[in-house]
């Protein structure tokens, strides 16, 4: 078929490889623009876009989906269908253009966590399986008949970043599998179940902080579910610190440290909860970059015994 393909971060690059290693058809690629980031304030293009130019395939950075122009270039264009990957929310008047609308990939088992943020909300949450669905766009944000999904198992120590690059991998494989169905007329959409609807929404400031009055399995999830990006943290003497790269010391559950108290001994890095302590190997401090703890504990000798806030 003959497509216009639209995302922007790295999550949605293995598609569009595969995508362009396929029978079907990229007429072009909608990305977002390129923007100032760092503190040198360069300019970067998104991983997409790296990857559409490497491809030598159309590019369009529209600032708004509703433009008067992307609508133009899109009829001009006369897509059979769209393929979206982590991009924005499409108004109606782009897509009604292909006359098979538009295939969306999620990382979820719709109708599971709707949203922005599916993949954190599920590690958040404790979930032992997570997967990926092919639905078909509707008006209202991830509630498009569903086309295929596909599930795996997730163990207790995988962060949202480790389990997006393996889904990004195994979403591309379903977007093809998807579309050459789609070609043949071999796929009937199923309506979703709204009352078996959850949700999984954007990422807030406030989500990200830890409470160490909370058990250890609950302060664990939270910090694999924000790594790396864009990361749990606690407080140091008002100054802001996330942590990465957790483990529940479940051989402690009579530990003597306090919700929040820090203990620095034989390497290990630990710090006191409602239950059992938490390890943690990496550390980064407001203002400086991460570390290992054993490089931390250099420039702040003082901080065992002390607390996080």
């Amino acid at each position: 078929m003959k497509l216009v393909f639209f995302g922007t971060p790295e999550f949605a690059v293995p598609t569009l490889d595969s995508l362009h290693d396929s029978d079907h058809d990229i007429l072009g690629v909608v990305t977002s623009p390129d923007k100032k980031s760092g503190r040198g304030l360069k300019i970067q293009s998104s991983a997409i876009k790296k990857s559409a130019e490497k491809y030598g395939l159309p590019i369009y950075q529209p600032e708004s989906t509703g433009s008067k122009q992307l609508q133009s270039i899109l009829t001009q264009i006369n897509p059979d269908i769209y393929v979206v990957v982590a991009y924005k929310i499409l108004p109606e008047l782009i897509l009604n253009i292909p006359r098979r609308g538009a295939v969306n990939l999620h990382a979820s088992l719709l109708p599971k966590y709707r949203g922005a943020a599916p993949v954190n909300h599920a590690i958040l949450n404790g979930e032992t399986e997570i997967g990926l669905t092919t639905f078909l766009i509707q008006k209202k944000v991830d509630t498009g008949d569903l086309l295929l999904q596909r599930s795996f198992d997730m163990d207790n120590s995988i962060t949202t970043g480790e389990a997006l690059s393996k889904l990004s991998f195994i979403g591309a494989d379903l977007v093809i599998k998807t579309l050459n169905a789609l070609s043949q007329n071999k796929l009937n959409p199923i309506k979703q179940n709204n009352d078996k609807a959850t949700f999984a929404p954007k990422i807030s400031v406030q989500d990200c902080k830890i409470n160490w009055n909370k058990p250890a399995s609950m302060i664990h999830n939270k910090i694999r579910a924000f790594s790396p990006k864009p990361g749990a943290f606690t407080f140091y003497k008002n100054k802001r610190v996330k942590l990465f790269g957790s483990k529940v010391l479940q051989y402690l559950p009579n530990s003597k440290l306090l919700p929040g108290q820090i203990e620095y001994a034989d390497s290990i890095f630990k710090i006191g909860t409602d239950t059992e302590p938490i390890q943690i190997t990496n550390i980064q401090i407001e203002g400086k970059k991460k570390l290992q703890v054993s490089e931390f504990i250099l420039g702040y000798p003082k901080i065992t015994g002390g607390y996080f806030d």
